[in-house]
């Protein structure tokens, strides 16, 4: 009997970004997206981490491939 399930692996990419006076402005979230992607991650899943107060200085996107 083949074990016939995918397999799959994950990776998190952390994109700082900067938003208020004084601050820079958003990550190049779409070309750091295509080059993970031609190298066979998709996205899975984008995360906004917040400190206490609410605000944010990241994004979090979790990719997925499959191996084997």
């Amino acid at each position: 009997m083949t074990n016939s399930k995918a397999k799959f692996e994950y990776k998190t990419v952390v994109l700082d970004f900067r938003v208020g006076v004084f601050k820079q402005g958003l990550p190049d979230i779409q070309s750091s997206l295509n080059e993970d992607g031609a190298a066979g991650w998709q996205l899975k899943q984008v995360i906004l981490p917040s400190s206490q107060w609410g605000s944010s200085d990241s994004v979090v996107a979790i990719l997925e491939r499959q191996v084997g």
